[in-house]
């Protein structure tokens, strides 16, 4: 297993929305790749979302991989990527505190007379 060098945040990071029995429960992911993502998530999740400004190279290339610049090589690009499509598989979007599913019978009206104020 790499070393996870800069992306190690200081909390663990858990998306119980969506995977509330754990990463290592879940079932779609490796042993590793469950570890990297309670390790590195955070800082991962801060990284794909513009939250933090990346200190290094790899940072910088794990966000290049996030565009879908280039294909991921460490770890810990592979990790992310791999749950990104977990997500994608379950029909999911993602966000730390909250997730939500828009369908068909949703009603997105910008006509509605409470916004006219």
């Amino acid at each position: 297993m790499e070393q996870y060098g800069s992306f190690k945040a200081t909390k663990r990071y858990f998306d119980d929305t969506n995977f509330p029995y754990g990463f290592k429960q879940s079932g779609d992911f490796t042993r590793v790749q469950a570890e990297t993502l309670e390790l590195c998530g955070a800082t991962l999740y801060a990284l794909e979302q513009n939250k933090q400004d990346p200190l290094d190279a790899a940072q910088q290339r794990f966000i290049a991989v996030c565009r879908g610049e280039i294909p991921a090589e460490s770890d810990i690009e592979k990790a992310w990527v791999t749950y990104r499509e977990a997500l994608i598989r379950k029909g999911r979007t993602f966000n730390l505190f909250t997730s939500y599913v828009a369908s068909d019978d949703d009603d997105f009206d910008s006509n509605d007379d409470d916004l006219d104020d």
